[in-house]
This record gives structure tokens, C-alpha cells and sequence, in this order.
């Protein structure tokens, strides 16, 4: 079938993609130890933490809304520039409410003052971030100029670093180098942009882009949920495990924010057809659902066996040998969060993909609650059992709050 075809091709390119950001700052690591030192790198890391929080300001889950009104609007070029300029402005505003926010925060916050030039430089990292249209690229299923772009950041970004960095005092530098690198690939990604569309700036008014951002709250307030409860397992390990089980607990949530990535992959492939297709009837709909995930189903569980038979000797392969002697017994969270993982893919893609913003938003908070309720209550008695029992348990909540919405939904058929 004709998305098949092209889904391979959207996961090819954002594999690329993902790849060409996991490859590029691990070569560069020895680089920047050996120019500017540990101490210095560990502030250039800090700076990069704290834009990292800023790009998701800026965002305001746009990238994920933005991605399902383009696809939608395909065709209707008046209707994409209305949406590009209202999604421009909203992040334009952003961009300058969270620089000064970031401006006062360096002057309230006392530890990072003698680092305010190298925190305010590294700013053009969230300007180029929040700029690049990727919502744009998503929207029209073109995952190729995402990849391209991205590779023309890293490129640039890597030979700044090797021709301009030599010592310590270029520490200003790396972080600009950085987001100069994500800029120009923004700037490029609006010529194909302006190209594609035919741009054209039109009036918009004060009272139509202030609708159209409050609508996106539920959907932003969504992603922060998300962030923080996919981050909540390991503070609350660093509050309750002693540094052993810590360390064994850092190593499965690295692995289990790799399967979480992979998952990506498939989402940001298929999101825009899902928003197409849920226009269209039913039928339509199902049978894509089924052509997609009977077949991912099987990568699923073919995954879950290598886990459940080789996952100690593979990960023996990176981990040190003291630790393993203590890791087989909690590595049975693995399968079981591959399995919940692809069960929660396809209800948040429809659900989001129905335009439910609040229901997403919901169903993001039922996670984030029964992992708060729950984590306090079995670490002290099951230690990182409890937790990977508290992790299970909260996809499993999320899994039966969103089959339940959906149920309700189709329940009657919307479109015959």
C-alpha cells in the first residue's frame, strides 16, 4: 500500500535523524574535554540542560498540533499560511517572554551568575530549536528535509567546534556554535517553506492568535505532564534507593528511554496520515490502524523475546560486571514496558488525532498521579521493585483510561 511505502521511507529519514543526534554530541565529547577542560564542559552541559527546559516553553506543543492542522489543511495553501503565521507568532512571543525570564531567573538564582554570559549566549540554541518548522515538514509527510536540515546543523556545529574552539576561553563559543548551527538550518527550512507555499503574510489579529494559543494550553500543559513523569522515577530513586540500586535502576531507565524513542519513530511517521484518516470513515481508518500495528505487534513481541532471553548477556556487554550480578532479577520491567508502550502508541495518536485535547491531557495526568501515589508507597517496602511495579502499573492506568475514552468514542460509528 501506497503508506507503507511511505511510512518506511518517514521512519528511514527520522531514524537518520535520530541517529545523527545521538552520534554528534558523543564525538564531539573527547573534542571539548581535551580543548576547554572538564570543569568548563560541565558548565557548557549545565547550559544546554537549562535551554533544553526552555525549548519545551517555547514549543507550547505546537510541533504536535501544528503537525496534525497542516496535515489536515494539505492542499489548502490560504489555509496552511493562516496557520503558519498564527503558529510564528506564538513562538515568537514565547522566544522573547522566556529570555527575559531566563534573564531574571540568572539574577535571582546566585550559582549561576558567573556563568550569565555563557547561559544568555546559548540562547540561539531555543532560538533555532523553537524556529526550525518541523511541524511544517511532519505535517506534509516530508521527513527527508527534517534529516537534511538536521544533518547541516550538526555538520556546521562540529566543524565550528574543531576550526574555532582551542582553549577554555572559546567557552562562550560552543553553545553559539551550537545554536548557530540549528539557526541556519531554520533559515533554510523557511526558504523550502516560503517555496512550497507560495507565502504570502496576511493580518492577523490579536484576538485570533490569542484563541488559537489558549486552545494548544491543554496540549502544552500535556507535554510538561509527559516530562515530568517520565523524569519523576529517577529523582524519586535518587530519593529512596541507596547508590547500588541506584546505579542498577539509572542503567534500565537509559534502556527504557531508548525503547521509548524507537517508539518516536513510528508516532511522528504516521501522526499525520492518523489526522487524515480520522476525517475520512471508519473503515478506513481501521484498516490502516490494523496494516500498522499487526505488523509492528510482531516486531513487539519478537523484541520481547530477545529481552526475556538475552537481555542480561546484552546489556553485560555495557555495563559493569559488579552491577550485573545484582540486575537479572528487575530486568523482567523490560518486556512488560515494551508491551504497555505499544499499547499506549496507538490510543495517544487517536485521541490526539480526534482533536481531545483534554482528554490527552488527562490521560497524560492519570500516569503522572499513579506514579506519585503509588512510587512513595512500594519503594520503602520493595525498593526498586516497587518502583518498576509503580512504573508498570501507571502505562497499565494510562492504557485503561484511554481504551475506555476511545471505547466511548466509537462506541457509535462517526464516520460510516
Amino acid at each position: 500500500m501506497k503508506w507503507n511505502r511511505l511510512i518506511i521511507q518517514s521512519v528511514g529519514s527520522l531514524g537518520v535523524l535520530q541517529i545523527t543526534n545521538y552520534l554528534v554530541p558523543v564525538l564531539v565529547i573527547p573534542l571539548l574535554l581535551a580543548r576547554v577542560g572538564l570543569e568548563s564542559y560541565g558548565m557548557i552541559v549545565l547550559a544546554q540542560g537549562i535551554m533544553n527546559f526552555a525549548v519545551a516553553i517555547t514549543d507550547f506543543g505546537l510541533n504536535l498540533t501544528g503537525t496534525r492542522l497542516i496535515s489536515q489543511a494539505k492542499g489548502n495553501l490560504s489555509l496552511v499560511c493562516t496557520l503558519i503565521q498564527k503558529i510564528l507568532a506564538i513562538k515568537t512571543f514565547l522566544l522573547l517572554l522566556t529570555f527575559i525570564g531566563l534573564w531574571l531567573l540568572i539574577k535571582i538564582v546566585s550559582p549561576w551568575q558567573p556563568y550569565e554570559y555563557l547561559i544568555l549566549t546559548s540562547y540561539f540554541i531555543v532560538i533555532g530549536n523553537t524556529l526550525m518548522p518541523v511541524w511544517y515538514f511532519q505535517g506534509i509527510q516530508k521527513m527527508t528535509w527534517l534529516a537534511l536540515l538536521n544533518f547541516l546543523s550538526k555538520v556546521f556545529y562540529v566543524g565550528a567546534v574543531l576550526f574555532f574552539i582551542e582553549s577554555s576561553e572559546d567557552l562562550l563559543w560552543v553553545n553559539v556554535c551550537n545554536g548557530l548551527g540549528w539557526c541556519i538550518a531554520a533559515f533554510f527550512g523557511w526558504v523550502v517553506l516560503f517555496i512550497k507555499t507560495k507565502f504570502r503574510f496576511e493580518k492577523q489579529s490579536f484576538k485570533v492568535i490569542y484563541e488559537f494559543a489558549h486552545q494548544n494550553v491543554p496540549i502544552f500543559l500535556s507535554e510538561g505532564v509527559t516530562t515530568f513523569y517520565r523524569n519523576i522515577s529517577v529523582l524519586m530513586a535518587g530519593f529512596f534507593l541507596n547508590a547500588p540500586l541506584m546505579g542498577i535502576y539509572v542503567i534500565i531507565d537509559r534502556i527504557m528511554m531508548l525503547i521509548a524513542n524507537s517508539y518516536t519513530l513510528v508516532y511522528r511517521a504516521i501522526f499525520p496520515m492518523l489526522c487524515n484518516f480520522v476525517k475520512e470513515s471508519d473503515r478506513i481508518l481501521r484498516d490502516f490502524l490494523y496494516s500498522i500495528f499487526s505488523k509492528l505487534l510482531i516486531m513487539v513481541l519478537l523484541g520481547m523475546a530477545v529481552v526475556i532471553f538475552f537481555g542480561g548477556a546484552l546489556i553485560e556487554m555495557l555495563s559493569d560486571e559488579i552491577i550485573l550480578t545484582e540486575i537479572g532479577p528487575f530486568l523482567w520491567i523490560l518486556p512488560v514496558f515494551i508491551f504497555l508502550l505499544f499499547c499506549n502508541l496507538p490510543i495517544s495518536l487517536l485521541i490526539i488525532a480526534l482533536d481531545m485535547k483534554k482528554k490527552y491531557f488527562t490521560y497524560h495526568l492519570i500516569g503522572l498521579i499513579t506514579v506519585l501515589g503509588l512510587l512513595p508507597l512500594l519503594i520503602p517496602f520493595f525498593e526498586i521493585n516497587g518502583l518498576l511495579c509503580g512504573i508498570v502499573l501507571a502505562e497499565l492506568a494510562m492504557v485503561i483510561f484511554g481504551v475506555t475514552v476511545l471505547y466511548r468514542t466509537y462506541r457509535m460509528s462517526i464516520n460510516p
